[in-house]
């Protein structure tokens, strides 16, 4: 009996130094951790000095639920209220009483320099509720957060709300921060569940899907476009795969869940021309002429305006393969926020106009 438990204490103690050492790995490359160490993250930061703040304004991350901080902030003159779930705007009840739409997204979501009530989410539900207080929205965007920061968010904790709408407006960070990586696609959402939630609580299981991966990636032997950002690149199997593949798990999770998945297309701030002459090519076409500098030298772009408008138009275009499932509706507000400039406060972020239309078009394609 004694020798018996000398063996599972010897087996617990190997696998609490395995997951030790899987954390200190992990701690090397991003701020995530295990279930065993989540409840000393934020005191191992505040040790460490390190004051993570979100991009471009200061609002402080809890590393603990890796959310933001509740509290309010001032930012420019603009209020930023997070509630306690982690998220910018009023306060929600977990059980339902209203038609409920989750938005996702990076900083356009959030509602970068704009006014709590200038935002698109918010500026959603006023449309939603002109006639009747029925629509409640909730705006679950995060600065600098790509498709598979959604991909956990929805699968770790806003499927438990229980909307009946999610709204994803992501290509920017998508491109930035997933493109140069596949990931492994799974076909049975159970699994994926089960997956997600190893990955964000489990050190181990993380780490060996980080070697797995590169595996992976390896394996299909991708080629990679030039980045002005990566010197790896950008991944053709995720501009052709990748993405759609990340969608398409969120989709059909959502469809068990019966959950609406509303895909927006996302606009850049560049000549409403260029992107006119861009969006005729196909995707394949769009790779090859990216290659070739073709919009470079036709244009005399810069790296960077080209990158942006050639590979956010390869992304909008996945959207338009995804329309075949039925809870799926795809919105296309580029030509409205093309109109004027006074849409958009640089290449990508929208002013409080530009956030009211792109809620507009979101509203029309609901009520539609």
């Amino acid at each position: 009996m004694l020798r018996k438990f000398a063996n599972i204490l010897l087996t617990f103690l190997s696998l609490f130094v395995l997951e030790l050492i899987s954390q200190v790995i992990i701690l090397k490359f991003e701020n995530k951790f295990s279930i065993i160490f989540n409840p000393l993250a934020n005191n191992i930061f505040r040790l460490k000095s390190i004051n993570e703040q979100l991009v471009n304004y200061q609002l402080s991350w809890d590393f603990k639920n890796n959310k933001m901080k509740p509290g309010v902030y001032m930012h420019k003159d603009i209020k930023y209220n997070i509630n306690s779930k982690g998220f910018r705007g009023k306060e929600f009840e977990i059980e339902k009483k209203k038609i409920r739409i989750a938005v996702f997204g990076g900083s356009t979501t959030i509602g970068l320099e704009s006014p709590e009530d200038k935002t698109y989410p918010y500026q959603l539900e006023q449309f939603l509720n002109k006639s009747s207080d029925s629509h409640e929205v909730i705006n679950m965007g995060f600065s600098s957060k790509s498709l598979r920061f959604i991909k956990s968010l929805f699968f770790n904790e806003v499927y438990i709300y229980k909307p009946d709408f999610i709204i994803i407006y992501n290509n920017r960070n998508s491109i930035m921060y997933d493109g140069s990586s596949v990931e492994h696609s799974f076909e049975n959402a159970k699994i994926l569940r089960v997956h997600y939630f190893l990955l964000d609580n489990i050190m181990t299981y993380r780490l060996i899907k980080k070697i797995y991966n590169k595996i992976y990636n390896f394996n299909i032997n991708t080629n990679y476009l030039k980045s002005p950002f990566h010197n790896k690149g950008i991944s053709k199997e995720y501009l052709l795969n990748g993405y759609k593949n990340s969608l398409i798990e969120i989709i059909k999770f959502a469809n068990e869940k019966k959950i609406k998945v509303v895909l927006v297309k996302e606009a850049y701030n560049f000549n409403s021309n260029i992107i006119e002459e861009v969006n005729i090519f196909s995707i394949d076409d769009l790779i090859e002429k990216y290659e070739k500098n073709f919009f470079i030298q036709k244009y005399n772009l810069d790296e960077t305006s080209n990158f942006w408008i050639v590979l956010g138009a390869i992304l909008n275009k996945k959207l338009d393969e995804l329309t075949n499932f039925d809870n799926v509706i795809v919105v296309d507000p580029i030509k409205k926020l093309l109109k004027s400039k006074d849409n958009f406060t640089d290449y990508i972020h929208l002013t409080p106009r530009g956030n009211e239309i792109l809620a507009k078009e979101i509203y029309n394609s609901i009520i539609n």
